[in-house]
């Protein structure tokens, strides 16, 4: 996972500083954003962010995007693990978990201005590195022989309680200019799909977050 984040830091370096040695005059652009992934049987929430360069015609975007899904903001969304016969933890048989991800990879997007000023078309594509596992919460993360609660979860899931792989991601995104003549911040809503390779964990298997849709809403802040 570092090699991979290291490589598309780099990528993204070099393609910033080639854009800039044609034209110093490119703008940056950052895109916070909260969206909800569709996942097997629910809705995972899940925040995020773009950071990087736009091109001076406005075309291209090029930077880093990364995005999470974390137990405390998605409350009610637990999972059973339920132990093999004669094993308990706690004196408890059945576990309930949390779930998280987290996604960091290199973003390529071009954009499509449209025939109304305030609004315009974006295709994003990123790929990078994809890491989620499933861990235990609130009572039972004290652990009954003072253990790192991490050395349990290990045990407890046959050493698969998180996983680490690569993913891509492509989609599309409306974006309004929030005030006329402002040019600088405006709203955007889209719709991604999301595959994962390589990751695999003891309860999400390797479809948990496999070949999923995302649909966000956000701001835009470009100078």
């Amino acid at each position: 996972m570092q090699l991979i984040k290291t490589i598309s830091i780099i990528s993204f370096l070099t393609i910033a500083l080639n854009l800039y040695s044609q034209d110093n005059r490119m703008g940056v652009y950052f895109q916070p954003e909260y969206s909800a992934m569709f996942l097997e049987d629910h809705v995972g929430n899940v925040v995020g962010a773009s950071i990087g360069i736009t091109t001076k015609n406005k075309k291209w975007d090029i930077g880093i995007r990364s995005y999470g899904r974390s137990g405390p903001i998605n409350l009610h969304q637990e999972y059973e693990l339920v132990l093999p016969q004669g094993t308990t933890y706690k004196g408890k048989s059945v576990l309930l978990l949390a779930a998280d991800h987290v996604a960091l990879g290199l973003e390529i997007a071009y954009n499509l201005q449209l025939q109304s000023e305030r609004l315009s078309l974006r295709f994003p594509l990123s790929i990078g590195a994809f890491g989620a596992g499933f861990y235990l919460q609130n009572d039972d993360r004290i652990t009954p022989d003072g253990r790192r609660v991490s050395e349990w979860e290990d045990e407890l899931q046959d050493g698969e309680d998180a996983g680490i792989g690569t993913y891509s991601e492509f989609g599309a995104q409306v974006i309004y200019q929030l005030i006329p003549d402002n040019e600088y911040l405006d709203l955007f809503a889209g719709i991604t799909y999301t595959n994962t390779y390589g990751y695999s964990s003891f309860l999400g298997g390797e479809d948990f977050f496999n070949n999923r849709l995302r649909a966000s809403i956000g701001i835009r802040i470009e100078l």
